[in-house]
């Protein structure tokens, strides 16, 4: 899928998933915080393709801490009610398939 497609089905999943206990939420890797012009781009683009998710603009040492490791866009992290992290998905993903992964992770969880 391209990358406006998977925004818009993250927007969906995010509508459908409320109150289930699972939350979608994005950090935009390109946008920084002293950086009016990316925050805006950042901003536009997300809009553009459909977010109506959380999506944080963090700052650099949250940025370096969350992406540590990441050499795919987009890489998807989950993470418990704990703040564990549950598991780690690279690459976008069909709605489909992101409902697979989803009821894994929560079903491994329950």
């Amino acid at each position: 899928p391209s990358c406006l497609q998977e925004m818009g089905d993250l927007s969906e999943l995010a509508k459908e998933y409320k109150g289930s206990g699972f939350r979608i939420i994005g950090l935009s890797a390109d946008a920084m915080p002293e950086n009016p012009d990316t925050l805006l781009s950042s901003k536009e683009m997300f809009e553009s393709a459909g977010g109506n998710f959380t999506n944080i603009i963090a700052s650099q040492s949250v940025i370096k801490t969350m992406l540590q490791g990441v050499n795919t866009v987009p890489t998807t992290k989950f993470y418990d009610s704990e703040g564990r992290l549950v598991t780690v998905v690279h690459g976008a993903k069909s709605k489909q398939k992101w409902i697979d992964i989803i009821e894994t992770v929560m079903n491994e969880k329950a």
